[in-house]
């Protein structure tokens, strides 16, 4: 059984670790896959079993609209429409201290950091070509699956 509790509370520590704001949905569907990573680098087991499915531009959260949906509905993340340029965008902002259920542990809190810093140096084109390059697996999907 998928752990949606979990996944919204990655989806905000990843806010948080950002200075508890979050422009855009590229760079934060990045950085969820990229904690999962990280993690995976650190400790048995998963950051989450949340799926992370194959998107045109790389890695993205299943059903993540979703999740942050969820989130905006709680009162924990609100949500507003925001430009970079001429581009329409959302910002997300965390507006709840704490969310329901435990608290993450510091090995997952670290790999969540780890994942907004990087990035947070990077363009999500970038990202997108990183994530595109470093997985062969992923490049041999199709969009959607997981």
């Amino acid at each position: 059984m998928l752990d949606t509790d979990q996944a919204k509370q990655v989806l905000v520590e990843l806010i948080r670790a950002a200075g508890g704001e979050w422009t855009g949905l590229t760079k934060l569907y990045k950085a969820f896959y990229l904690a999962h990573l990280y993690y995976a680098e650190s400790a048995p087991g998963y950051l989450t079993n949340w799926p992370i499915v194959r998107m045109p531009n790389g890695p993205g959260i299943e059903s993540g609209d979703a999740l942050l949906n969820e989130l905006v509905l709680a009162g924990i993340v609100a949500r507003e429409s925001a430009r970079i340029g001429p581009y329409p965008t959302t910002t997300y902002r965390v507006i709840a201290n704490t969310m329901p259920g435990a608290p993450l542990e510091e090995d997952k809190l670290n790999a969540i950091r780890s994942a907004v810093r990087f990035v947070q140096e990077k363009t999500a084109t970038e990202l997108s070509e990183i994530t595109h390059e470093h997985s062969r697996s992923w490049n041999a999907a199709r969009d959607g699956q997981t």
